[in-house]
């Protein structure tokens, strides 16, 4: 897509004006495939209740994209901009989910991304949190998925069985995930869920992510149902209508920061991205190299990547511009500790 020479680039240009010229109102049809664009950095507004908080002097920057369905306009904009890439309309929307369904799923996400950033932030500071759920429950299934015919959407996911016949208790997408990443891609694993008031398991392979280079995952899109956090102390970020789970990471530093005297950014412009496991591992996310893009945009000198996206994200370094690879939350805490004290 990015190979294109400036010939190539200019004769494009010129057949879409011709073609917009022809018929302008059909450059706003859908097309078959989605965009993604560096989106806008943020900075959470939190709340904080029963316990003293700070004020940064520094920033520690969310990224996000801009993810919608591509018109032909888009989708031709795609081709000359080095920042905006394509993706095939199956890999963003399961079939059987629609686009407002996925919107309600990315933020549903977000709070639960929310409430387990809390908790990790929390729990490195020494308070005692405790969570639970009832278990995961099936929203929608890849097509490519080898559990295709086998999961059914409302599907409750309360078990996974293992190497040796281990059998670990499911209840929540953030611990199913950790739990995943445990295994390897080609593992074979046993399923236990609830349909319809039936206790059954299904044997699957797990394989690649894809989106994420290297990730183990089963192929379908999941939600939380029912979890629930007890928290020591009220605390409140204003997420607005940003979803998904990739600003987990940010979140749970920021919290941190905030209950923290002193400043961990001491003055610095921090930015970075990846979900987030009540373990404190650091996931891998969509779109990095525009969230990238975004940050360098906004002059952030330090970038946390997760581990899985810094082979994407690495070439976006320069001499202003710092992109460490993360695998865990103490990793970013270490990470900006030896950056900031430079």
């Amino acid at each position: 897509m990015k190979s294109l020479s400036k010939f190539q680039k200019k004769r494009l240009i010129a057949i879409l004006l011709i073609f917009s010229s022809l018929s302008y109102t059909g450059l706003f049809i859908d097309t078959d495939y989605y965009y993604m664009s560096p989106g806008p950095p943020y900075e959470w507004n939190i709340s904080i209740d029963k316990a003293t908080s700070y004020e940064s002097e520094g920033k520690l920057y969310q990224l996000t994209v801009r993810r919608d369905v591509a018109n032909y306009l888009l989708y031709s904009w795609a081709y000359l901009s080095d920042s905006v890439d394509l993706y095939p309309k199956e890999t963003i929307l399961p079939k059987g989910v629609s686009p407002s369904e996925l919107t309600e799923i990315s933020l549903q996400n977000m709070q639960t991304s929310e409430n387990v950033a809390i908790a990790v932030a929390l729990s490195s500071l020494g308070y005692n949190v405790q969570s639970e759920g009832d278990g995961v429950l099936v929203v929608g299934i890849l097509d490519n998925s080898p559990v295709k015919d086998k999961l059914l959407k409302n599907d409750l996911i309360v078990s996974l069985t293992g190497r040796e016949n281990i059998t670990y208790s499911v209840n929540s997408s953030t611990q199913f995930i950790s739990l995943l990443r445990t295994f390897s891609i080609g593992e074979t694993v046993l399923i236990g869920i609830v349909r319809n008031n039936n206790a059954i398991q299904i044997e699957t392979t797990l394989i690649e992510h894809i989106e994420y280079e290297g990730e183990p995952m089963v192929g379908f899109l999941a939600s939380t149902p029912n979890q629930r956090f007890t928290f020591p102390i009220n605390i409140d970020i204003d997420t607005g209508s940003v979803g998904g789970p990739s600003a987990g990471l940010m979140m749970a530093l920021n919290v941190y920061n905030k209950l923290t005297e002193r400043d961990i950014t001491k003055k610095n412009i921090i930015a970075g991205t990846g979900t987030i496991e009540i373990d404190g591992s650091v996931g891998p996310v969509g779109g990095v190299k525009q969230k990238v893009i975004a940050a360098k945009r906004e002059g952030a000198t330090l970038i946390l990547v997760p581990t899985s996206n810094y082979e994407d994200a690495k070439s976006f370094a320069d001499e202003k511009t710092t992109i460490v690879a993360i695998k865990t939350f103490n990793d970013a805490l270490e990470v900006i500790s030896e950056y900031s004290s430079r």
